[in-house]
């Protein structure tokens, strides 16, 4: 597996009407700010943007984990599958190092059960990649998030697809019981688009 951000997008993969992104996200951009957990105040009926042309940088420039990675399975489109994966930097020590993660938010119980979830993962695993489990609080909270590599490996490395799917039901319960703050938001900033925390 390549584990490193495609320069393009997947060929074939489009947002179409979803837009999970619009309420799952918490934006704080100088032109907008929105909490995660509530649906943007542009978006409309039909899962469209009353600002599309305008929107901001933020919006302009993020796209998920199955729209930027071929290894993420076709069918974990985020609003089908109830899954959103985002590229995340991890910084596992003081090193000015940086390496390319996921953070895997679970938005329904369902999601634990998507189609290609536990591949995706599994694969992202066995490439080490880090990985994290995010889990959104209620609206407007903040999300709990846990880095699964080392919960994961004996599961990946025998491929036991049922304890990988276990342990993933296991830290979706146990994140849901997170310690979620309320989301408090900070004097917006310009957009860096090495930082896809941007949108958190």
């Amino acid at each position: 597996m390549d584990a490193h951000v495609e320069p393009d997008l997947v060929e074939g993969r489009s947002c179409g009407e979803c837009n999970v992104c619009c309420v799952s996200l918490t934006i704080n951009d100088v032109a907008m700010q929105k909490p995660q957990g509530y649906r943007c105040k542009n978006a409309q009926r039909d899962n469209s943007c009353a600002i599309y042309t305008d929107r901001p940088q933020t919006c302009r420039s993020f796209f998920c984990g199955w729209r930027k990675l071929k290894w993420v399975r076709p069918s974990l489109r985020p609003d089908s599958s109830g899954v959103l994966i985002r590229l995340h930097f991890d910084k596992p020590d003081a090193s000015d190092a940086r390496q390319l993660g996921v953070i895997v938010t679970l938005l329904t119980s369902a999601a634990v059960k998507a189609e290609g979830l536990a591949e995706t993962i599994a694969a992202a695993i066995a490439a080490k990649v880090p990985v994290f489990i995010s889990v959104p609080g209620p609206p407007g909270y903040t999300a709990s998030v846990a880095k699964i590599n080392d919960a994961l490996h004996d599961a990946v490395l025998t491929r036991d697809r049922p304890a990988v799917l276990e342990i993933l039901r296991i830290a979706r319960n146990q994140g849901r019981k997170g310690d979620h703050k309320a989301i408090v938001l900070g004097p917006p900033r310009e957009h860096d688009p090495n930082d896809d925390l941007a949108l958190g």
